[in-house]
């Protein structure tokens, strides 16, 4: 008789493992979905995705993480503050968390909570794009006034990668608030040695030569973003060209 209790716990606690797993496995494919979702732009049909995630799969902080962007994109901030948290309360070294906390606490100008977060995730080691929070963290200073301090989170992401486009236009963006544009053009030009496609750094770099009056080289730049955009930019690089005849 012991024997038959013995072997109704096993398979009782097989039982429950299985059901486990499987759990874990339909909450990855609505977390997949919802993350698909997320990346569209359609925060809607994301959170759709990411409840029913969530509530198979609890102790998740990449589900918590992503519901807070959701909330964040739909303008829920309460909601996106309280997700971001509980991602962290349950990977107290999730990088990424403390960075979408911080900018959520950027958007609502609460700039020394951002600072803290920002700060917090480029300390974490296995945070895998400290560039990130050294940006955010660039911009939070700029917002501070702080500009010295922004320069140098800025010129922080530019040595961790290179290839990091905001980077170079926040910090070329911080030199330009100064009005020291020869600064800002020498970023600019700095960015697009490593990112010669980069629309965006000849399109600052032409405002500034039309800012000083040197036309042929604004026009010459503008030409530039013209080549290179299908966008916005170019568009506002055609007018200005137009402008300039």
């Amino acid at each position: 008789m012991r024997w038959f209790i013995y072997l109704w716990i096993f398979i009782f606690m097989i039982s429950c493992a299985s059901n486990a797993l499987n759990k874990k496995k339909e909450a990855e494919i609505h977390f997949r979905l919802g993350d698909s979702y997320l990346r569209q732009g359609k925060p809607g049909f994301a959170l759709r995705e990411l409840v029913q995630a969530q509530k198979l799969d609890p102790q998740n902080p990449d589900i918590y993480l992503d519901l807070g962007l959701a909330y964040m994109a739909r303008g829920d901030l309460d909601k996106a503050e309280a997700q971001f948290k509980k991602s962290i309360q349950l990977n107290p070294e999730y990088g990424a968390a403390y960075n979408n906390l911080g900018l959520l606490y950027l958007r609502q100008k609460k700039l020394r909570e951002a600072e803290r977060c920002f700060k917090k995730a480029i300390s974490i080691y296995v945070y895998p794009t400290p560039e990130v929070a050294y940006t955010n963290l660039g911009s939070c200073y700029i917002l501070q006034k702080k500009y010295s301090e922004a320069q140098n989170a800025f010129r922080h992401a530019i040595e961790v990668n290179l290839l990091y486009l905001p980077a170079y236009l926040g910090l070329g963006r911080a030199w330009e608030i100064q009005k020291q544009y020869d600064r800002a053009l020498n970023v600019y030009q700095e960015g697009i040695q490593y990112l010669p496609e980069a629309a965006p750094l000849y399109y600052r770099m032409a405002l500034i030569y039309f800012l000083k009056g040197e036309k042929e080289k604004a026009k010459e730049y503008f030409k530039r973003v013209i080549q290179l955009d299908q966008g916005g930019l170019r568009q506002h690089a055609q007018k200005m060209l137009k402008d300039l005849q």
